[in-house]
């Protein structure tokens, strides 16, 4: 895939895009859903229909907490991605 350059923006891999909307429609239809990168890549990620490397998912994950749209909390040793209140 090729790169989109944002507006005054770093240049961001449409892959990274397209995962990002992945997720934030996921949330769109299940907004109390949480999981780690690892879970989203595994569970929210491929029931529909995709694939993406952990990579790619953290990126999207940190653009959409950019965004305001999720944010991420520690559990433990882990790093949980929720919606952000008042996102939905």
């Amino acid at each position: 895939m090729s790169d989109a350059v944002g507006q005054g923006g770093p240049v961001i891999s449409q892959s990274v895009r397209i995962v990002a909307d992945s997720i934030a429609r996921y949330l769109v239809v299940s907004p109390g859903c949480a999981d780690s990168a690892e879970g989203i890549q595994r569970w929210w990620l491929q029931s529909a229909g995709g694939e993406a490397s952990l990579d790619v998912v953290l990126e999207g994950l940190q653009m959409l907490e950019k965004e305001g749209i999720v944010e991420c909390r520690r559990l433990g040793t882990r790093e949980i991605w929720i919606l952000r209140r008042g996102a939905d």
